[in-house]
């Protein structure tokens, strides 16, 4: 379905009221009991900060693709049809389809476009694997992790044995490494995922303040706070209710006395502005206010902590002290830490450094028939991609071991053949500084661009040439009316969905995604009005070197004679 790029519109917040109806949708359709549901799971399924863009597929597949807060693919839809989880949300959420199991090699020919035959598949098959139904496809060697969904052509439960049959056993529908999977780029396939079904939830005691079961059971046993999805939810949501800062509250009660050691007695302001305040969930300021919340007092938050029997007040009135905290061990050892308003604020000057790391385009050269008798007579590969700087050592290690720098000007080079042949140059005696330009240019240039926190390894694709460069064009179009077109950036490791989200912030203006007119099968971004300079800063500001930046404007009026 997705074998060529879809056409895919600028991406839209998806609003906490229709997320919650999406969720309810997932778990009818793969009879999940919401219920039953931890938080780690619920958010797996569907991410705090969903996404939605429509898109329109060459051929004339139109549809809803639902992305996550990093513009990572999770579910779409074709139309009105049901949802189909992607394979980023099957490494998640393994349990949600039945799994027909078959071998490395059939896999390899379903990332080339086919389908699964019967004769590829491995007995015995999932009860649900019947005609109709969607399934996962994994390899043997790891069971567990989907590479492929399809829809089932056969009843495959009645057979036992499969060799010597014929016939489609699953029609793929989506798959790694098709160009659904490659709208996002950054994650591999695990070794291995968790496919267990959700269990029902063993609830605590409930008492007046049912928050604290929730609490409870938010993600027991996950002791590492990055992995814990609560850290974005305050921010995921538009405007927080007074049940849910209530919520927020408490886990910060529970926080607070789990990673701190609190020196009891204490006043009801001091414990609010030394421990509850400073352990709230990361968040707009603007909520950590006790005010905001259903008990709007620090006296009668610490009352109704006290009504659960999770500490005891000693004093009368809105004058109370803790005395002291008796939340049970099995709450503190379940609990899932998260982070929190503190940790945002010490932390902004690591996250101005790391927002400052930037895409880099790496430059290598490989040798060629001029240079060959310089790494010959040096033992080196010839095949070999080299950085400048080490041509540079390369060219000066050559010239010290065939001792052609000159007795009398040290900055001079005596030319051999080997050395005249890869420069280029036959003047009897060249100055270094001019050397090595020359030698340079007799190497084949290639280039490969490093996304941001990337490392150069084996694992980078290499091409030939120079990158090529990013068009930017303002032009009026419809009279008067100025759009400013961006193409040709994807290589810059650039989503379309990411530019046209940020620049329709940067330009507070409108975009669009679409197809190049001149190129059909080049992305473009669209934005109205005149926006060339502002998108050049904001490609500076991604590493992208002006060099590799072509503005045009044609929206400028000829003057009159």
């Amino acid at each position: 379905m997705f074998k060529k790029p879809p056409q895919v519109k600028s991406s839209s917040n998806v609003k906490s009221s229709e997320r919650r109806h999406l969720l309810v949708e997932i778990c009818k359709q793969f009879n999940i009991e919401k219920e039953n549901l931890s938080k780690d799971q619920e958010l797996a399924l569907l991410p705090a900060v969903t996404k939605q863009a429509t898109y329109h597929s060459i051929q004339d597949h139109k549809g809803t693709i639902f992305f996550d807060g990093d513009e990572k693919p999770t579910w779409f839809r074709i139309r009105d049809s049901r949802l189909y989880p992607t394979v980023y949300t099957l490494w998640r959420a393994g349990y949600l389809l039945p799994v027909i199991l078959t071998n490395p090699f059939v896999i390899s020919r379903i990332v080339g476009n086919a389908n699964l035959l019967l004769p590829g598949c491995i007995p015995p098959f999932d009860k649900r694997a019947l005609r109709g139904a969607l399934v996962g496809i994994a390899s043997y060697d790891s069971p567990t992790v989907i590479r492929a969904i399809g829809t089932c052509l056969l009843n495959l439960t009645q057979f036992d044995d499969v060799q010597d049959r014929q016939g489609t056993a699953v029609t793929i529908i989506h798959r790694i490494e098709d160009e659904l999977f490659n709208l996002y780029e950054g994650e591999k396939a695990p070794e291995s995922v968790d496919d267990a079904f959700p269990a029902a939830i063993k609830q605590e005691p409930e008492t007046d303040e049912t928050e604290i079961s929730d609490i409870a059971n938010q993600g027991p046993g996950i002791k590492d706070t990055d992995a814990d999805p609560v850290n974005d939810l305050a921010e995921a949501v538009d405007e927080l209710s007074a049940e849910d800062l209530d919520n927020f509250f408490i886990r910060s009660f529970v926080q607070s006395v789990k990673v701190n050691k609190i020196e009891l007695p204490l006043s009801a302001s001091k414990f609010m502005a030394d421990y509850i305040l400073k352990n709230l969930p990361k968040m707009d300021t603007k909520y950590a206010n006790i005010k905001k919340t259903t008990w709007k007092k620090s006296a009668k938050f610490l009352k109704a902590l006290e009504k659960m029997k999770y500490l005891t007040l000693k004093g009368k009135g809105d004058d109370v002290n803790i005395v002291s905290i008796t939340v049970p061990p099995d709450i503190l050892a379940n609990f899932v830490t998260h982070k929190t308003i503190e940790s945002l604020k010490s932390s902004s000057g690591a996250v101005n450094k790391k927002t400052s790391d930037k895409m880099l385009v790496v430059s290598l050269y490989k040798p060629t028939n001029k240079t060959r008798m310089v790494f010959n007579k040096l033992d080196l590969d010839y095949q070999k991609l080299y950085a400048s700087h080490e041509l540079k050592e390369i060219m000066n290690t050559y010239i010290k071991e065939a001792q052609l720098a000159s007795k009398k000007n040290p900055k001079l080079v005596t030319l051999d053949s080997a050395l005249s042949s890869a420069t280029s140059t036959f003047d009897p005696e060249v100055s270094r500084d001019k050397l090595f330009p020359s030698f340079l240019k007799n190497f084949s240039p290639n280039y490969t661009i490093l996304p941001p926190g990337g490392v150069l390894d084996a694992s980078c694709v290499v091409k030939k040439g120079d990158p090529k460069k990013i068009k930017i064009l303002t032009q009026t179009v419809l009279g008067r009316k100025k759009t400013t077109t961006v193409l040709d950036f994807e290589h810059f490791h650039i989503k379309p969905q990411v530019l046209a989200e940020e620049l329709k912030n940067k330009c507070s203006g409108s975009t669009a995604i679409g197809p190049s007119k001149h190129n059909p099968a080049v992305l473009e971004v669209m934005v109205q009005g005149p926006h060339g300079n502002t998108i050049i800063e904001y490609l500076k500001d991604k590493g992208v070197l002006i060099s590799f930046i072509d503005f045009e404007d044609k929206s400028k009026s000829k003057k009159k004679r």
